[in-house]
């Protein structure tokens, strides 16, 4: 008797301190099968931080030279220890800068560009030393192509062959999609990379549309935008720029499209999260 008794005892216990254990702090549990975008303030460039369902991290671009400690900071504050893919839109400095401080400090993977060349600039040079010095580890994405990270799919919409010529038009364009919400990730695209994209095939519409060249207006054209169908335009852009960036005819023609703009200038880091059917948007600022 004695014994059933002290084993009761000892049941009941552990089930209460399991069940504390469990669900004392269900803020700190990890969110299951969700998909998380840090679109960075990293002043006048571009950084995008995407953490996949299945545990794999991408960085697409890394801003100019100087925002590579900034950058290096955030993802060390998100206990990311390396990168499993990094992808560079296209050749220009504001998105391959920060390079050198992201390989002093993790370990990458894989690397992926569109293949094309900027050699007027001196950090394109050593950039291309760096990535390409191991070529099992160096990919090409050009158009028509697709990743697959578990459910998250991402499309491969430019450049398109033949090339324009034009680094900007010739940016990879990447579409990410994770069960009925997609998110379109538009590099520096220009006009005439945008009316090649719109006369093809593809499926354009988005939820969620990273805006081309920190809304320059030299990009988003109502074409476009009727195509894409953004709700939410997120523009990557410094507080201090010489080109009067983003443009006033971009931001009212993302708002005759109905897109709700968000902007690193004004909301500082961008954190967009997804389950795949509903998104939310949470701001530095």
């Amino acid at each position: 008797m004695k014994k059933n008794l002290l084993f009761i005892i000892i049941s009941s216990f552990f089930l209460i301190f399991t069940a504390h254990a469990t669900y004392a702090n269900p803020s700190t549990l990890p969110v299951k099968h969700e998909l998380t975008i840090h679109f960075l303030d990293v002043g006048q460039g571009d950084c995008t931080l995407i953490l996949l369902p299945n545990g794999e991290h991408i960085l697409i671009d890394t801003g100019r030279p100087a925002a590579g400690p900034g950058i290096v900071s955030s993802l060390k504050s998100l206990g990311i220890k390396k990168i499993d893919h990094l992808i560079f839109t296209h050749p220009h400095d504001d998105h391959i800068g920060g390079i050198f401080s992201i390989l002093s400090e993790f370990n990458v993977l894989n690397f992926y560009d569109n293949g094309f060349s900027n050699f007027k600039s001196t950090i394109y040079r050593d950039y291309i030393t760096l990535i390409r010095r191991d070529l099992s580890k160096y990919n090409i994405l050009q158009a028509g192509e697709s990743l697959l990270f578990g459910k998250v799919r991402i499309d491969v919409l430019n450049p398109l062959l033949p090339p324009s010529g034009d680094m900007n038009n010739d940016s990879l364009v990447l579409k990410l999609v994770y069960g009925k919400i997609k998110i379109f990730l538009a590099g520096d695209l220009g006009l005439l990379g945008e009316r090649r994209l719109v006369k093809g095939r593809d499926e354009l519409a988005s939820q969620i549309l990273k805006v081309a060249h920190h809304g320059e207006n030299d990009a988003s054209s109502d074409d476009f935008l009727k195509r894409v169908k953004p709700e939410i335009a997120i523009i990557t852009v410094s507080t201090m720029n010489q080109y009067a960036q983003p443009h006033q005819n971009v931001l009212n023609r993302l708002a005759q499209v109905g897109a709700r703009i968000y902007r690193t200038d004004i909301n500082g880091n961008i954190i967009f999260r997804t389950d795949g059917n509903t998104y939310t948007i949470k701001t530095k600022h």
